[in-house]
């Protein structure tokens, strides 16, 4: 027979659990009343146990008040001489029913615990504001509504910052900053404050929300003012397949930055772990951008002269074809090998041909020393139809200046993009 006393035991243990379910939320106020930031986050471990925890101390509250209501069996044998000793406070239901209220409070607690946080205020209005950023920060170890608190309210003890959302749902916070005032660093380690941890941070902008900047060598050899769209296609096309965390990917008009929009439920860890794989795959170093740089390119994205998305860096293929066809005409008017009556059609003719080869490729390591060389014939005979059949010299083309080469041994002579001599 389980006796009075087990009672209280189940009784104890409804509230333990209840409590631990609820400690992850109820820390930090304890941080904001102690002044103790640094313990906020020392629960948050507990979060993915709260349902086990919550249906534990129903499921013994409930068993509790089974053993406190079920109708006591006597027993004809039993001697009626003794009187039943009277239960004390602490096996009574009065303190059960206390008991199991406070447990509710406990189990509901991250649905009341904003009122334990004074709403902050932001500091400016951001109609006054010129140098207006906005960054969103992912955080981890934030649990419920009260851990968004916690981090407003340290937010708002920072000048400079103007408005600010946080979201445990999302872990995350997309605050709006004056960047005369506050850089994100500053803004990085008041969120740090909180005992939650600041695990990445990308530059927004009324069109780029989610977006990161990443350094990435994909400048034209043969045109160095512009990317490369033959060779930047493929990783951007690459990118774009994590369509679970890419929402799309961007090269900048200089071939120098690569722009990633992710989605908003990408972790940091997966970030990293699809970078690192196509740049791997792709043999090309995509590093992130420093902070400084970023926040300069994040103004000017997405505009569409400016950036190129996936395949529209075809646009710079073009571009790149145009300019090697200039080059190519203005050292046969060098060698006086074309009328000048000719060279504009030639040109043009040089430039559809490269354009032709750029686009129908399906890798960049087609662009091999034989592609090039039958480049050359197409352009040998095309010269053909101005001079003269069989008039027309061979002259070795070239497409990026040795200059270049010297810098970047990826195109030197024999790897399919051969140099121009200095001489």
């Amino acid at each position: 027979m389980i006796s009075i006393k087990s009672t209280g035991t189940f009784t104890g243990a409804g509230v333990l659990t209840a409590i631990a379910a609820s400690l992850c939320c109820i820390t930090p106020v304890i941080a904001l009343l102690a002044g103790s930031s640094s313990i906020a986050a020392n629960f948050s471990w507990i979060e993915p146990a709260r349902p086990y925890l919550i249906g534990l101390s129903v499921a013994v509250l409930a068993f509790a008040w089974y053993l406190k209501l079920k109708p006591v069996k006597t027993n004809d044998m039993d001697c009626n001489c003794e009187t039943t000793k009277k239960a004390s406070f602490l096996q009574s239901k009065t303190f059960l029913g206390i008991v199991t209220v406070f447990a509710i409070l406990m189990m509901t607690f991250p649905l009341y615990a904003k009122v334990f946080y004074t709403k902050p205020k932001v500091q400016a209005t951001l109609a006054v504001v010129d140098n207006k950023q906005q960054v969103k920060f992912t955080i981890q170890g934030m649990t419920c509504a009260g851990c968004e608190e916690h981090v407003n309210n340290e937010l708002s003890k920072v000048n400079g910052v103007v408005a600010y959302k946080t979201s445990y749902a999302t872990r995350s916070s997309l605050v709006t900053f004056d960047k005369s005032k506050v850089d994100v660093k500053t803004i990085e380690t008041a969120i740090n404050k909180t005992g939650y941890k600041v695990k990445s941070y990308d530059f927004m902008s009324a069109n780029n929300t989610g977006v990161s900047f990443y350094e990435a060598p994909l400048v034209c050899h043969a045109a160095p003012s512009i990317g490369c769209g033959s060779k930047a296609k493929f990783l951007l096309v690459d990118l774009e397949k994590y369509n679970e965390a890419v929402e799309g990917a961007w090269l900048n008009k200089t071939g120098t930055v690569v722009a990633i929009k992710w989605n908003t439920k990408t972790e940091a860890d997966k970030k990293t772990e699809i970078i690192k794989t196509v740049s791997s795959n792709h043999k090309i170093e995509i590093t992130t951008l420093a902070q400084t740089e970023a926040a300069d390119y994040a103004k000017t994205f997405p505009s569409s002269s400016e950036w190129f998305k996936g395949k529209e860096v075809d646009k710079l293929s073009k571009e790149e074809a145009g300019i090697i066809a200039q080059n190519t005409i203005a050292s046969y008017k060098e060698k006086k090998l074309i009328k000048p009556s000719f060279e504009k059609q030639f040109q043009a003719d040089i430039e559809k041909i490269y354009a032709d080869l750029f686009l129908s490729i399906s890798s960049y390591k087609d662009l091999t020393t034989e592609a090039y060389n039958k480049v050359e014939n197409q352009i040998q005979q095309a010269g053909e139809k101005y001079v003269g059949k069989g008039k027309m010299p061979h002259v070795e083309l070239c497409i990026a200046s040795e200059e270049s080469c010297e810098k970047d041994k990826s195109c030197s002579p024999g790897s399919g993009k051969p140099c121009c001599d200095k001489n």
